[in-house]
């Protein structure tokens, strides 16, 4: 992947606390893989981007946020026992409605994606940090 510096240098942190809340309030992830295809038809190319943001809210002309990205290495697995942990773990966050253990010809259904993160980063913008955060006001003559 091509790794690119970040605008915005002064919104970035790598705070572990900070990264850890944002995964953890984070209802959604948005990944970008480079292939993929049917689970036993192909060799799946294993790097893989991810992003989430949390708390978004508009302030005038700025965007509020608190955000997490990186970059991961992605293995399939198909060890039953941490399938049935990454299901728990989907199933309580998410309120799912799974049965325990689940059956193993379900298991082998399923395709669990294990990722090892290789680089993580925050970001976030607070309220007086935006754009137009140092101008009072503007007059203009005519």
């Amino acid at each position: 992947m091509v790794n690119q510096s970040m605008r915005r240098k002064e919104r970035e942190t790598t705070d572990p606390t900070f990264m850890q809340g944002v995964l953890a309030d984070a209802r959604e992830m948005f990944l970008a893989l480079n292939y993929i295809a049917r689970r036993h038809h192909c060799a799946m190319d294993t790097r893989v981007g991810f992003f989430t943001a949390v708390d978004i809210a508009w302030d005038g002309t700025t965007t509020l946020y608190r955000s997490v990205c990186g970059t991961s290495r992605a293995k399939i697995t198909d060890d039953a026992t941490l399938k049935n942990e990454v299901l728990k773990v989907i199933d309580e966050r998410f309120q799912a409605s799974c049965r325990f253990p689940v059956p193993e010809e379900r298991l082998e259904e399923a395709t669990v994606v294990r990722v090892e993160i290789d680089s993580l980063t925050g970001k976030y913008s607070r309220r007086g940090e935006g754009p137009n955060s140092a101008i009072s006001s503007v007059k203009c003559d005519k």
